[in-house]
């Protein structure tokens, strides 16, 4: 190829980027499209225009890394139901202050009284020191209780407190795998339902990674994942005390969250759409007609 047309090709490309970014986001020198195109000619002028009537946004215009609490993501993750939670965003997760005083509280322990489903009052004890001793839903709700303050359950078995802290504002919960548990974040509360060998269930919170404490401590690996290897719809509920970070390149693999990200940024509604050449992602920026209306 002629090196004099590659280079006119990469500036025409330039120009219709920058006229893209200069639509979505504010710029300090007060610069518009108009200025970036017009020492090129009509043909690169009509380009440009062409890409701003489709407000085509590159996946790749976001550069910098995107810090948000917990409480934040949840909110995005309500409103878009369509963002798919990956093992990444699990890993990006940082757990808050609250992890202290759960290790603080695991590692003292704690006895509590329970009463079974016939009645009877059975007196247990909570500690990452012990092995399990089958009260793990007696053992976590009153952990959560003296962490969170959140209230106790009358639930009796395990698999039923998804329910309950799904409707907690403390936590967000999210569909995970078996294996994906010892990623989560600290203090992560991890609910498995019914399968073969529990009947009722488990429960357990991560203590640090590839360690977990139901009523006694219990460990990541082989034996762990045979154990509860049928278990459908595992949650795990994240503590709304810490905070996520996001890279680019976390945030190019899950497009919907891109989209939300850079609305927040832009003040514009935006979607992903599959387009570009290779099937690249592509962001289409959909402006009412009342802010269109605003912008002339």
């Amino acid at each position: 190829m002629d090196i004099k047309k590659k280079i006119y090709d990469l500036k025409k490309r330039s120009v219709e980027i920058a006229a893209l970014a200069a639509t979505m986001f504010p710029s300090p020198s007060g610069m518009s499209a108009s200025n970036f195109d017009k020492d090129f000619d009509n043909e690169t002028k009509k380009l440009t225009a062409e890409s701003l009537a489709k407000n085509q946004i590159p996946m790749d215009i976001l550069t910098d890394s995107v810090s948000l609490n917990i409480q934040e993501f949840k909110t995005i993750l309500e409103s878009n139901p369509d963002i798919k939670f990956s093992a990444e965003l699990l890993g990006a997760i940082q757990p808050g202050p609250s992890q202290k005083k759960m290790r603080s509280i695991l590692t003292k322990g704690f006895h509590f009284t329970i009463r079974n489903s016939r009645g009877q009052k059975k007196y247990a004890k909570c500690s990452i020191n012990q092995t399990p001793q089958g009260y793990c839903a007696g053992a976590v709700k009153r952990l959560l209780h003296k962490v969170y303050n959140e209230p106790i359950s009358g639930n009796l078995s395990a698999y039923q407190e998804k329910d309950h802290l799904a409707k907690s504002a403390n936590f967000l919960g999210v569909p995970i795998q078996l294996k994906d548990i010892e990623n989560c974040p600290i203090n992560t509360v991890v609910v498995i339902p019914k399968c073969t060998g529990h009947p009722h269930g488990h429960i357990l919170t991560v203590v640090e990674k590839g360690v977990y404490c139901s009523d006694g401590k219990e460990n990541a690996g082989s034996s762990f994942e045979d154990n509860y290897k049928d278990a459908k719809g595992i949650y795990a509920f994240i503590p709304v005390d810490g905070s996520i970070h996001l890279t680019p390149e976390i945030l190019q693999n899950s497009p919907e969250l891109y989209a939300s990200i850079l609305q927040r940024q832009s003040g514009k509604e935006l979607h992903p759409v599959n387009g570009g050449k290779e099937s690249q992602p592509v962001l289409f920026a959909e402006l009412s007609a009342q802010k269109n209306s605003h912008s002339k």
